[in-house]
């Protein structure tokens, strides 16, 4: 582990102005340097009223080498502390920037203690009516009670929770005993192995507790769900947790190195999933899925569940020492998730499907100017946040998986095991990682990883024939002359045979510098990038061959292939090589022959995307394709499931509007096509804003239909994103400026989303100042992917130059905007990149 010292500048610096807000880089080191053997016990009562205060108390102990001041985090009112006792002294303290500073005189060498009762702060303290949870990741523990939040600072903790008799209570541990005194339960649990501030939890609420023993292990689901088909589901969900378990073990020879698994499905989470040990957090519409999932619903859940299951090894057991290096536990969920997919369902094409999953979310945001190297410098946790995204969760992955091509599958696997087993229950950087795997192999990696892990933007790759050689070249967009080493496949033809006859050929060749070449047949025209998809890059074909793949997609006959050049066919589009019109017409002519449904979702996305934002012959050909394909019985159902959600997300024709209304109002949709209320309350949303003298009735007729009362909440908060009143939308909008009504996140984001659609886009462009200047609050206040989400949804319905405007006016009167934060802008906005005078 890397050591740091500092110097006393530093430390008189600290001493005499205070820490600035937030927990910086320089405060993190000092304390790790003078901090050890951490532990807190926790106390917090917990009221029924979610607006009741929580009252709390605390006891921190802690080894120091020598006396010093310390600096607890604590982002709270300083009237929320009560009292501070250090070594059972009452104590004084200063209160500055978000802490909590404690003179030397009160420390003595070796261990101390600082008790504390307090009022519990709220921000990270997800509040409901029947239940409540820790949210903590990445610097929100110190939003809650008074700590070290940093994750090097690993603590032992001990929890107790006083709660109404009837909930039900679940922390990192198991309960080592429970009381019950006038209604009320108190409950202490058992002490946790170390961990981060950022993994500490509890949940409590109420819930319904479903428990399984397998091989002796025995793991507790909690839920909230009433649907009897979405209880059903937890069979499925048990067994893809216990084989991700198994799988990690075998895979590290590690065994599960934490007190228990349990996890927790709740409504309305912020997340997909959250890796707390022993109370694992899971959304519940990612986890209980509809009566006829499609086969990325069923993927994705598992993958999430194994995402979340890596964590409890990659993040929990090592941790990385700063959040600059959260990408090393997100890329091995990631990357081990995808591995463990693979027996849960082998029926699957995984290439594809890694292809799927991955490729696509990293090129969003890796062909924006607002792009990101996977490792990002960061000073202060207050920034944290910031740091996650698409190319962390999707570029990083791909990246280990040519990591683990160039070591070689058993070098890699034994490289991981002495990473593991070096930093039990401590904390790693990537540097550390990287020095064990170079030994394993004798490839230069640190080479490797300057570009790869620490540069951001991606290759622009063109081929041309030229003397009967292929010759393939690299360029760098950002103009910094860098070199990405990968492979990269290319299948030739002539165009006269099809592609498995004698005049095709498939050659794989090592790109390492600018350019390489290899010799090919003669006769050879068009050349076509990527075909095996595991290559990296913008692939920029010649125009034959872009014509090539325009019209001979269904030629193809591995499906890795056809979605590989489908997303080469998509990102020409956006970059003007190819016109909208044409890429459109080609995805209707293409899908009808097309049979594996992970490329159709894939397709219909494009399609979609093209359709609303780059076709210039505006009819009704995209939507009466998407109808025909919905209706038709001879096609596939989950096929046609996907054909109808695609068209409830555009459809402007009148004729189509009134068919889709009657299919709502029946409850009755195409002949043997799912229509289940997930698909009924998205299709409601739509129809009020084509249909606004229909909309009351929609509104009471769909709430009356939805029986689950969480998801009623949730109904009954967005619905007022689709009014027809304008004057109520706005009303509506300036509410979601003020942080108290934004507590649900995903409801805000859906919300946000209707409030610009692309149908009220005009209207809508009044909205897109406030949210942009009220974007630092929402970083400030909102979880990690909040601030993302938040201008992503108040952009993507737009597609006009005076919504360019607006954002490039923002950006010119901001020049020294937080840069991270000013990336998620630029990322949200590249779509207008096309309608702006000049670039952002």
């Amino acid at each position: 582990m890397r050591k740091f010292t500092i110097i006393p500048l530093i430390l008189a610096f600290l001493g005499c102005s205070g820490p600035e807000p937030g927990v910086s880089l320089q405060l993190a080191r000092e304390r790790k340097e003078a901090v050890s053997g951490l532990g807190y016990e926790l106390f917090f009562n917990l009221p029924e009223d979610p607006k009741a205060p929580i009252r709390a108390a605390q006891t921190i102990s802690f080894n120091l080498e020598r006396p010093r001041q310390i600096i607890l985090d604590f982002k709270e009112n300083p009237a929320s502390v009560k009292s501070i006792q250090v070594n059972g002294r009452v104590a004084q303290s200063r209160f500055t920037n978000e802490h909590i500073v404690l003179p030397r005189r009160y420390f003595k060498k070796d261990t101390n203690t600082i008790a504390i009762d307090f009022r519990a702060g709220e921000q990270s303290l997800n509040r409901n009516e029947e239940f409540l949870y820790t949210l903590l990741v990445p610097d929100r523990a110190r939003t809650l009670f008074p700590c070290f939040d940093q994750p090097n600072l690993k603590a032992a903790y001990t929890l107790t929770l006083e709660v109404p008799e009837h909930w039900v209570a679940i922390s990192n541990t198991a309960p080592n005993e429970a009381s019950v005194d006038n209604k009320r339960k108190t409950i202490r649990f058992g002490t946790t192995e170390p961990l981060s501030t950022y993994l500490f939890s509890f949940v409590t609420g109420e819930f319904q507790q479903v428990t399984q023993t397998r091989n002796g292990r025995s793991i507790s689901l909690y839920h909230r769900e009433t649907d009897p088909l979405k209880i059903a589901q937890t069979g499925i969900i048990f067994d893809q947790v216990f084989a991700s378990l198994e799988w990690l073990e075998e895979y590290t020879w590690i065994p599960y190195p934490f007190a228990k698994y349990d996890f927790i499905i709740l409504p309305g989470f912020q997340y997909g999933g959250m890796e707390h040990t022993g109370a694992t957090l899971y959304n519940d519409r990612r986890m209980f899925l509809g009566e006829h999932p499609t086969t990325g619903e069923q993927l994705g859940r598992m993958s999430l569940i194994a995402h979340e299951t890596a964590h409890m090894w990659f993040g929990d057991y090592v941790t990385m020492d700063w959040f600059d290096d959260v990408w090393t536990k997100e890329v091995f969920a990631n990357y081990f998730a995808a591995q463990m997919i693979r027996p849960q369902f082998p029926g699957i094409n995984h290439r594809l499907n890694d292809l799927r999953a991955f490729y696509a979310a990293s090129y969003a945001v890796d062909r924006t100017t607002g792009t990101n190297a996977i490792k990002q410098p960061l000073d202060n946790l207050a920034k944290a946040g910031l740091i996650y995204g698409n190319i962390i969760y999707d570029k990083a992955p791909i990246v280990m998986n040519m990591l683990v091509e160039r070591m070689g599958p058993e070098a890699f696997r034994k490289g991981i095991r002495t990473y593991l087993q070096q930093f039990a229950y401590g904390n790693a950087t990537w540097e550390d990682l990287i020095s064990i795997l170079d030994r394993e192999t004798p490839e230069n990696l640190e080479s490797w990883s300057r570009v790869w892990i620490h540069s951001r933007g991606m290759p622009h790759i063109r081929a041309c024939i030229s003397n009967d050689s292929l010759v393939v070249t690299q360029t760098d967009p950002l103009g910094r002359g860098l070199l990405w080493p990968q492979k990269i496949t290319f299948s030739l033809t002539d165009r006269e045979q099809k592609l498995n006859g004698i005049r095709n050929r498939i050659i794989t060749l090592d790109l390492e510098l600018a350019e390489a070449k290899t010799p090919v047949p003669p006769g050879m025209k068009c050349i076509l990038p990527n075909t095996d998809g595991l290559a990296y890059g913008m692939f920029l074909p010649d125009s034959l061959s872009l014509e090539y793949i325009l019209h001979n997609l269904a030629r193809f006959e591995a499906e890795e292939t056809r979605l590989s050049l489908l997303m080469t066919l998509y990102e020409n589009m956006l970059a003007g090589n190819l016109s909208g019109d044409a890429f459109t017409l080609a995805l209707i002519r293409y899908l009808p022959a097309e049979t594996n449904n992970l490329v159709r979702n894939s397709a219909l996305s494009y399609l979609a995307d093209a359709t609303l934002r780059y076709t210039t012959e505006k009819d009704s050909r995209t939507e009466t394709f998407l109808l025909k394909t919905a209706a038709d019985m001879q096609e596939d159902k989950e096929y046609r499931l996907l054909a109808y959600r695609t068209l409830a997300g555009l459809f402007t024709d009148s004729l189509i509007t009134q068919q889709l209304f009657e299919q709502w109002d029946s409850g009755k949709s195409f002949d043997e096509l799912p229509f289940a209320e997930t698909e009924m309350t998205s299709l409601a949303y739509q129809l009020m804003i084509r249909l606004p003298k229909k909309a009351s009735y929609i509104k009471e007729k769909q709430l009356e239909r939805i029986t689950n009362p969480d998801r009623r909440k949730a109904f009954a908060f967005i619905v007022q994103a689709v009014d027809p009143d304008p004057s109520a939308r706005d009303a509506f909008f300036e509410s979601l400026l003020e942080v108290e009504n934004r507590s649900t996140e995903p409801w805000v984001i859906s919300a946000l989303g209707y409030l610009n659609h692309f149908l009220r886009q005009e209207h809508a462009q009044k909205y897109i100042r406030p949210a942009l200047d009220g974007l630092e609050e929402v970083q400030q206040t909102g979880d990690i992917f909040f601030p993302t989400s938040w201008i992503s949804a108040c952009l993507g319905g737009h597609n006009s130059r005076a919504a360019a405007d607006i954002v490039a006016a923002f950006l010119q009167e901001h020049p020294d905007y937080e840069p991270l934060l000013k990336n998620k802008i630029l990322q949200a906005a590249d779509h207008l990149q096309d309608t702006a005078p000049q670039p952002f």
